[in-house]
């Protein structure tokens, strides 16, 4: 694989001929940063209002729309969504695995076509996807204005961003991007803006739903999403310049037939499994670990819905209002946290996803003894590092090791943490859903337990990566003996 720079970061909105550095520059650092926003701005502003959907509309084809109009508004409404949410949950939980494994097994494809013929490739075929899904889904919405449509068609209208590689192949191809165009001096900070950026899309995006969703239909929001897709397509395609300096000799269609070639596969498993000296090994599969269980938790995002739904009958306005100041916080860790730890206290990236997993775990052991609303919100203020471990566990990674390999290797850290879905949607709905009538909030201790187990696999990490400095730090002083020596 060629990459269009390597020791200096280079924007692809720079020219080629004068790379410089943008830690002065805002606008210099800027690349793939508004394709994702655009993105996660289009999949957040509808998101709340789906699951909503799909609660009403599982509750008509079970019940009444007459006696449906009454959720989540009095007694009635309270009993009337006990007797739904197993199915609405079902759903949102199909919708969540079917979004998750089918563009895992895609991405093992997609990964090392994209070190060959460029990365711009499966970001605009994942950006496609989202694209087609969120015109069939505004189909199936105003479809059921007018009849009875079974909520599990909104399963069907997510096939294709599940055939075309979904946020695991999107991500693979931004991740890739920005590593090729970033040193490890910066590629820290950077990964917090990108991740930063994210947060903000969502939260922007929710902000934007709330008021829009007391006047405008799904229809309508989806048909919103949309349109962002159609934008970050056309943003990617005319204004971002490829970072892997492609073979042009290749026509389309061999580009095409190339991206399902198997041995790329092979090519993957073998970089992901070969032996590698100095704890290497070890320590990436350690820190895929910890990202797989972070993984674990947020895959239970959509039950809390559910649950503030259930505990504290908050409807979708309110609880967009609160996951906006959620995704504030956070984006304040990304952006500016990363930023204050690195720089001002020299925080090591194993330190900085130390204090994110302790963050996470005093999270849902809040939430999980909460018992009005208002003390989620103060829940969110006491742990604003929560969401800066995907920029620490992937600087990590880069910096124990070879260039060539990390592309390959975020990919399938992408690919296992999309499987973490199926086992949490069985897992959490499961609890969920047994202990609704007498301790829902059950399922937010099981979930904060698995930071516990993070927190053993951080401190082994740890233990291996000084050992591992040592033995850098050994062979240095042996080269500079021997070198001595011959002078």
């Amino acid at each position: 694989m060629k990459i269009a720079n390597k020791n200096k970061e280079q924007s692809p909105l720079l020219a080629q001929s004068n790379p410089r550095s943008c830690s002065w520059n805002v606008l210099q650092c800027i690349t793939i940063e508004p394709v994702v926003l655009l993105h996660t701005f289009g999949w957040s502003i509808s998101e709340v209002m789906l699951i909503n959907q799909i609660i009403f509309q599982s509750c008509v084809v079970t019940l009444d729309s007459n006696i449906c109009a009454n959720l989540g508004t009095d007694d009635v409404g309270v009993y009337l969504e006990e007797i739904v949410q197993p199915l609405a949950s079902a759903i949102s939980m199909t919708i969540a695995v079917l979004t998750s494994v089918v563009p895992a097994l895609i991405a093992l494809f997609f990964a090392p076509w994209s070190d060959k013929f460029g990365r711009k490739g499966i970001i605009a075929a994942a950006s496609i996807g989202y694209l087609i899904t969120d015109l069939m889904v505004a189909l199936v919405s105003y479809l059921s204005s007018y009849y009875i449509v079974s909520p599990w068609f909104y399963v069907v209208a997510n096939i294709p961003v599940a055939v075309l590689g979904g946020f695991s192949v999107f991500y693979v191809g931004v991740y890739s991007f920005l590593h090729d165009v970033t040193n490890e001096q910066n590629r820290t900070i950077r990964m917090g803006i990108l991740h930063g950026c994210s947060l903000f899309g969502i939260l922007s995006g929710l902000l934007v739903s709330s008021r829009l969703s007391m006047v405008i239909s799904l229809t309508v929001m989806f048909i919103i999403s949309a349109t962002t897709a159609l934008i970050s397509i056309v943003y990617l395609v005319f204004v971002i310049q490829e970072s892997v300096l492609v073979d042009q000799s290749y026509t389309t269609i061999e580009k095409l037939k190339a991206a399902f070639n198997i041995s790329y596969v092979r090519t993957m498993l073998n970089t992901f499994t070969k032996s590698r000296p100095k704890y290497e090994r070890s320590i990436t599969w350690l820190l895929i670990a910890i990202g797989g269980l972070v993984e674990f938790a947020i895959a239970g995002r959509v039950l809390f819905f559910l649950y503030t739904r259930h505990e504290f009958r908050w409807n979708t306005t309110t609880y967009s209002l609160w996951l906006a100041a959620e995704m504030g916080t956070m984006i304040l860790g990304n952006i500016l946290g990363i930023a204050m730890l690195k720089r001002m206290f020299n925080i090591s990236d194993i330190g900085i996803l130390t204090i994110s997993t302790i963050n996470h775990l005093a999270d849902y052991l809040l939430k999980g003894i909460s018992t009005q609303g208002w003390q989620l919100y103060l829940t969110t203020i006491l742990t604003p590092f929560k969401g800066v471990d995907g920029a620490a566990i992937r600087a990590l990674l880069s910096n124990i090791l070879p260039a060539e390999d990390i592309g390959q290797i975020y990919a399938m850290d992408l690919c296992i943490k999309a499987f973490i879905p199926l086992i949490a949607a069985f897992s959490l709905t499961y609890v969920y859903n047994s202990t609704i009538d007498t301790a829902p909030s059950t399922y937010l201790f099981v979930t904060g337990a698995t930071f516990v187990l993070n927190l053993l696999f951080i401190g082994v990490a740890h233990i291996l990566l000084k050992l591992r400095e040592r033995h850098s730090s050994l062979e240095r002083r042996e080269f500079d003996s021997n070198y001595y020596v011959h002078q």
